[in-house]
């Protein structure tokens, strides 16, 4: 079976490192979106999400499933950098004041946060991705009846998505299902390099070669098969869905809008990627993170991708 890349330079990158383990996958391409996010675009198929029992680190809630797609969607090839934050922020001075003074009250100035402007942003809760977003679809001057998110929320009441949300064109996270699709790139090894452990190191920054410390400038390490940078490591990735078991049997599961539109801080959200403060067995395709991440809460090694569904 054949790889599809995104352009020659990924190709040339990664051809010495190419997974044994491939499933067919789309054929990609990308496009420059607002704020110098550059997104890939993927045509969504039907592709086996979750692990089997054989793969090595999994745990028992990455129960292997079969997930459609069913549209095309743009996913960022790097996560959100704190320059690009910057520039969202530099909007809202009043959001941007409150924003700065708690992370300072609740991490202070360590040096994981004390990261060049090319490092990805951190400490942002999922409210605070989603503003994020709001702000892309307009500086993309998408109409406000594509947005994802409501134009205005209080973080502490939670929001309500539209219910049509993924049929719509504006900015967002990913889909826990697009997420782990995009990651994966075609592959079905539990990293889309293959099952090789000692390979890592030259696609993701994890405990073992960040040594802790903090979070490194984005697009620093090797891409996946689409482009798609640090897609395992440096920070954990918010994603859009409510955490939620997978479903038992062999039906297919749609990824389509959830019956449940509140967002509450009761309900955990999920996080995909693994970061620069854990371990190699969670920088594979099919983790998902602990199930206590809530929507206000931020970490000192969260941030986040974003993505949209095409016209």
């Amino acid at each position: 079976m054949r790889t599809l890349w995104v352009g020659t330079a990924f190709f040339l990158a990664a051809l010495a490192l190419r997974p044994t383990s491939l499933a067919q996958g789309p054929r990609v391409h990308s496009f420059r979106g607002p704020a110098d996010h550059t997104m890939v675009v993927i045509a969504g198929v039907t592709f086996t999400m979750g692990s089997p029992s054989s793969e090595r680190g999994r745990t028992d809630d990455e129960l292997e499933h079969l997930v459609k797609i069913p549209r095309t969607y743009a996913i960022a090839t790097t996560e959100v950098t704190n320059k690009q934050f910057e520039r969202f922020l530099d909007t809202v001075p009043d959001f941007a004041r409150l924003w700065k003074a708690a992370r300072a009250a609740r991490f202070g100035e360590p040096p994981r946060l004390a990261m060049s402007a090319k490092s990805p942003v951190a400490a942002v809760s999922w409210y605070d991705a989603a503003r994020y977003c709001n702000w892309l679809s307009a500086q993309a001057k998408i109409p406000k009846s594509e947005w994802v998110y409501p134009e205005n929320f209080d973080p502490e009441r939670g929001l309500e998505l539209p219910p049509d949300y993924l049929h719509r064109t504006g900015y967002r996270l990913p889909t826990e299902a697009e997420w782990e699709f995009a990651a994966r790139a075609g592959t079905t090894s539990s990293r889309h390099f293959g099952d090789d452990d000692t390979l890592l190191p030259r696609y993701a920054w994890y405990d073992a070669t960040s040594k802790q410390v903090r979070a490194h400038p984005v697009a620093q390490l090797r891409p996946n098969q689409w482009g798609l940078y640090d897609m395992l490591g440096n920070v954990w990735e918010w994603t859009l869905d409510r955490r939620r078991p997978y479903p038992e049997g062999s039906a297919v599961t749609e990824d389509t809008e959830d019956q449940e539109l509140k967002v509450s801080n009761d309900v955990a959200r999920t996080r995909r990627g693994g970061s620069f403060t854990y371990e190699w067995f969670t920088l594979r395709s099919a983790h998902r993170g602990a199930t206590t991440y809530f929507p206000n809460q931020t970490r000192d090694s969260v941030g986040f991708r974003v993505a949209r569904t095409m016209p």
